[in-house]
Order: C-alpha cells, then structure tokens, then sequence
C-alpha cells in the first residue's frame, strides 16, 4: 500500500510476452489489491484501476481474463459431456437438492472467483474496460450458460444467483431500450428459461416458502416479460421476434395459468405472503390478456381448418392477424431500476470472497524453490 507496484502489474499486462507468462497472477494480485481494506481506508489501488485509459493495458487484462473464463467454459463442457446431460437438466437437479446437500457435490468443476472478481472490479470501476468487454467475446459463453458473470460474483445462495441474474437482465433490457439497441440473439432461448424458472418456484413452492419471499423474484420474472411485451419492438432485432415473444408466451400459458392460481390463492389469504403475492396478480394482467386474446381465436383457426394440432407457422400466422384487437393495459416503471450500491449493501460478501480467494491463492501457489516457500512465511507473520 505504501510503496505502490500498480504500474508494474500494467506493465505486466501490456507487454504480450511477460503477460503470457504472469498474467494471470498479475490480474489476480490487483483484484486482491483493490480490495484490500477498500472499506475501512482510502485503496489507492482503486483510484488508479478507475482512471487507466491506455488501450493496450486495457485489452491486455481483458484478454488474460477472458482466457481464464474460456478455460472455465471448457472444463465445464467436459463435465457436461461426460455425464451426457444438458446444462438445464444439471442446473435443475442442482438447484432441486439446494436444500438437502451442498452445490458442490454436484458440480466439480470449481468457478474461478478470483478472476470473476477482477472482472467485477475492471467493469465496475473503469468505464473504459466496457470498451474491451465489447472486442473480448469468450467470457459471454458464461452469460449463454446462464450465468453472467457479475452474477457468479455476487450470491452467496441460488436464490441470491437467481435475484442478481434477473436484475442484470432487467437493466441490459432498460439500456437496450433507451439506447435503441437492437441485440442479436435467440431471445427464445431466455423466455424458455424465465419460464423453467417459474415452474422451479411453483413445483417447489412449500419448501421454498420456509425460506425465502419467491414472491420478490417471481414479479421481477414477470416484469421481464412485460418489458418485453410493452417496449419489445423498440429493442428486439425483428418483428417476427416480437411474435415469437407471444407465441411462447401462449405455447407455455399453462404455467403462467398455475402462477397465478398460486398467487391468487396466497393474496386472497390473511397471511404474510398476502401482498407481495397481490403484486404478482396485478404484473400478470397483460400475460393473462394475451393468451386469453389468443387460446379461444387459435382453437377457432384449428376447428375451421379441421386441424388436430397447429404448426408454429400457423399459430404466428393467428398472432399477426390478430395483434388489432388485443387490448393491453400500460404499465408504469418497467424499465425503472435501483441503482448498485456495493458498500451499503454488498459488503460483508465482497469480504467473505476476498479472505476466500486469499485462501485459495496461498493454498495453490506454485514455489519454484523452498527458499521462496519460506520467504513467503516470513513475510505473512508480519503485521
């Protein structure tokens, strides 16, 4: 802290030669120095991270870091493949034994903390590394997988993952849509796992309920899709992606059916799940407008035509000819959000993983000789 070696890790991921052989240990050196103290003192550290601006030491830590999540990817999808299971089937099983036993049982392939957490301070801190993030692509295939990787920083428990991962998703949607950015990406594949989400929370609802308030996560799911619905043509990439939206939300209706049983039957009960399952209730009303527009016009098509079952095509075909007459109710604060506080509210886990990974690092250090091992011991005893 006194006598200042930032300019030297920079130097370190600068330079491709020196950054091959100590990148990584640099990258992971400044996450731990940018966080140590950061609550209790001024971190210097943290000053300097927030003003760099010079391109190549910028996507020097970007590539180091993407690199590590690409060798993470990896090893996760020899695992996937070598139990010949799907990522959704896994993470279902997982999150079903939360309760009963420890996540690491079932998964072997340990995340990298250190370096999501250099990740979180790089984007967090310095608004040029933004820049790189848009140039370095492999570390997005944790985002594919579900997991974004500021969520795999910040949770200590699945339902905390899952509440983080919605909020990221809600405020890439509020930025995409006051920017007019049109992204190009299967949104299908998204609005399936909103939904398997939901059907997590209902089919586990009781053991849940002991727990946690599932009523906060699953309005923040429903929100999403009425982002979508609401603001989906000033943001998705085609109009036929703003029909898929309906047709999913109309192919999958039975669940947004039982949602809002559920919910009806808790907000109609004297108990403590009575309000926050009535807001639930009041954020379904345009979902439950458009499948009941839709269900009885689609069954109409299929009599007239003497058809058993629709295609997609001819359920789009319904969903485009009849967008005229479906009436939907506006809904204020959809794309209003709360800003990130880490002190405030962050700080105790930010903690706990800065003593984790300082753990970690001195239990896997690789010394090159024992004189270096006992150096290093000497050096820890002092205060």
């Amino acid at each position: 802290m006194i006598n200042s070696i930032f300019e030297a890790i920079l130097q370190i991921l600068s330079s491709p030669l020196s950054r091959r052989e100590h990148g990584y240990d640099a990258v992971v050196l400044l996450a731990l120095l940018v966080n140590y103290r950061k609550y209790e003192s001024v971190n210097p550290y943290i000053v300097k991270l927030s003003i760099v601006d010079d391109e190549a030491t910028l996507n020097g830590m970007g590539l180091v870091i993407a690199q590590a999540l690409s060798e993470y990817n990896r090893q996760y999808k020899d695992k996937e493949e070598e139990h010949q299971t799907g990522f959704f089937s896994a993470l279902t099983n997982m999150v079903g034994s939360m309760f009963i036993a420890d996540a690491d049982e079932k998964i072997s392939v340990q995340t990298n903390e250190a370096i999501l957490l250099a990740l979180y301070e790089a984007v967090h801190l310095n608004r040029n590394f933004i820049t790189v993030l848009a140039q370095v692509k492999p570390e997005m295939e944790l985002v594919k997988r579900g997991f974004p990787p500021y969520v795999l920083v910040i949770g200590s428990t699945f339902m905390i993952h899952f509440l983080r991962c919605i909020q990221i998703v809600h405020k890439l949607l509020c930025y995409q849509k006051k920017c007019r950015v049109r992204l190009h990406y299967t949104w299908r594949e998204l609005w399936s796992a909103l939904i398997n989400l939901l059907k997590f929370l209902m089919s586990n609802e009781t053991v849940l309920l002991a727990k946690h308030n599932i009523f906060t996560l699953a309005l923040m799911v429903v929100n999403l899709f009425n982002m979508f619905i609401t603001y989906g043509d000033t943001f998705l990439p085609t109009p036929s992606s703003y029909d898929e939206l309906y047709y999913e939300i109309i192919r999958m209706h039975q669940n947004f059916d039982n949602l809002y049983s559920m919910v009806l039957r808790l907000s109609t009960n004297a108990g403590q799940w009575k309000e926050p399952a009535s807001k639930v209730t009041h954020a379904l009303v345009n979902i439950r407008a458009i499948i009941n527009h839709f269900n009885p016009k689609i069954e109409s098509y299929a009599a007239v035509n003497h058809i058993s079952q629709l295609s997609e095509d001819q359920v789009l075909e319904v969903v485009r000819s009849n967008y005229d007459t479906l009436t939907l109710k506006l809904q204020d604060g959809l794309d209003q959000y709360e800003r990130y506080s880490e002190q405030h509210k962050e700080a105790a886990f930010f903690k706990e993983l800065v003593r984790s990974i300082s753990i970690n690092v001195r239990k896997n250090l690789a010394f090159n000789t024992l004189s270096q091992e006992l150096l290093l011991k000497e050096f820890s005893t002092i205060s």
